[in-house]
């Protein structure tokens, strides 16, 4: 993996004027089919924007990670403030943690005999050390109220339905009352998700059955809702259709709400992102529902692998390559374009070897970055600056994209393909003539008209132009 930047001391607009958001129009120079070409501004200085960059490289799990002695001892927080990470989702935590001290209902409330109004009853320690650091990213939080999925491996996993769904539902509207009301010494956190339990009509999560989980969700939907009015609350995702479609029915026959559809994807291929995510809109528009859809798992699955049986040693092998990191930022590039996907998180950030691709730990334990570290860098930057900005053209196997907060730029650039690339970037109604340039690792070629890189297969390069003005 090589990374591609691109500094431009100073440049100027063709022509000058105030920055803007209106899109107008203004005639386009017309490239060979080799070049990409980019219009940030038009002919009057003013920003040109196709979207804003959505929040999609959101991280499961983090910043802290590995619970001992009453404290997290890796701490991951200024690599998540440099990924820039919008979103954290808290499920899975300490998957192979078998002091179990953190996020779950199981951890918090240890004594499922104890009051649930009592305070003493609850153990907060080690969610307050997560939720502290992870709200001093500036991420908004996901907070799976539940237990991590029992499956191979979990050594605090439990997919058993609670046997008091009154009572659970108690606790985990104190909870809320901890970090949202600051009850038990607790905080006063905005930005919080509730996601009510994960995947219910998995049997590795939920042991019962769909018609128990919807009086579930009711209960637990109705507890929180009375007393916290304004909580973000919404049920995790069903896997089948006719289980969503009951589950929305419920939803409206007993007025409740949903805030967000949370779906999960793994595959090895997200073209299709766009029409599942259509597709999922219209479910729930079918009973008047209004929800914002946020893939809140996603990860490669390879087709040789069987997800279902715990066949996934081709996945975890290809997780950790610079092949798939190329392939991760396809896919963020695919979901930027998917319409009705409001934002996204990877699964997951604390299984080195197994789903997390951005790390691996060495013999003595110490962490070694992977390319997947790179092109969630590379999508962090294009978050923070905002603000997309259209490619007018891309050549045949090259997928880019662009962003801008109209002083400076940077674009993504993806060659997934097997074939060497030679791709010429072209910036209209911006002059590169008589610009210091300096373009790290990649050889090139620079003339008054466009930026000629050189790609190697199954890579991506990234490019930082400073200076957007006049």
């Amino acid at each position: 993996m090589r990374s591609l930047i691109l500094f431009l001391t100073s440049f100027f607009f063709i022509s000058c004027g105030t920055e803007s958001e209106e899109t107008i129009e203004n005639e386009i120079v017309h490239w060979d089919a080799n070049t990409i070409v980019f219009t940030p501004v038009d002919i009057q200085g003013n920003l040109l924007i196709k979207q804003k960059i959505k929040p999609l490289n959101g991280m499961g799990n983090g910043p802290l990670y590995t619970y001992q002695n009453g404290h997290f001892i890796n701490d991951w927080t200024n690599s998540f403030k440099d990924l820039n990470i919008p979103i954290i989702r808290f499920h899975d935590i300490e998957y192979f943690n078998a002091q179990n001290k953190a996020i779950n209902i199981s951890a918090i409330f240890p004594d499922e005999q104890a009051d649930a109004l009592t305070e003493a009853s609850y153990d907060f320690t080690a969610t307050d050390q997560l939720m502290k650091a992870a709200m001093s990213t500036g991420a908004k939080i996901i907070f799976r109220l539940g237990e991590n999925i029992q499956n191979i491996g979990s050594a605090t996993g439990s997919n058993k339905p609670p046997k008091d769904f009154h009572k659970w539902a108690k606790i985990a509207e104190r909870i809320v009352a901890h970090y949202e009301d600051g009850w038990n010494d607790g905080y006063f956190y905005k930005n919080i998700m509730w996601e009510v339990w994960n995947e219910p009509d998995v049997e590795k999560c939920w042991d019962g059955t769909f018609d128990d989980y919807c009086e579930f969700y009711k209960i637990v939907w109705q507890c929180i809702h009375t007393l916290h009015p304004k909580a973000d609350i919404s049920p995790s995702y069903a896997y089948d259709k006719e289980n969503r479609t009951k589950l929305y029915q419920f939803i409206i026959q007993n007025n409740l709400d949903i805030k967000h559809c949370f779906y999960h994807r793994y595959w090895d291929n997200f073209s299709t992102v766009e029409e599942y995510t259509t597709d999922l809109k219209n479910e729930l528009k079918q009973f008047g529902l209004e929800a914002d859809i946020i893939m809140n798992e996603w990860n490669f699955l390879s087709s040789e692998d069987n997800f279902n049986n715990n066949d996934l040693g081709k996945t975890f092998i290809a997780i950790q390559t610079p092949l798939i990191a190329t392939w991760y930022a396809q896919q963020l590039i695919h979901m930027q374009a998917a319409e009705n996907l409001a934002g996204a998180v990877y699964y997951t950030s604390d299984m080195p070897g197994l789903w997390t691709g951005l790390y691996r730990l060495n013999n003595t334990g110490d962490i070694v970055l992977l390319p997947t570290y790179d092109i969630f860098k590379y999508f962090g930057e294009l978050y923070k600056l905002g603000n997309e900005i259209a490619a007018d053209n891309l050549p045949e196997d090259i997928s880019a994209l662009a962003a801008s907060d109209g002083k400076e730029m940077g674009i993504m650039v993806v060659n997934y393909s097997d074939k060497k690339k030679n791709t010429k970037i072209a910036i209209n109604n911006i002059s590169l003539q008589n610009r210091d340039i300096l373009i790290n690792e990649i050889p090139y070629q620079l003339d008054s008209e466009y930026i000629d890189i050189e790609m190697s297969h199954y890579e991506v390069s990234f490019i930082s132009i400073s200076e957007l003005k006049q």
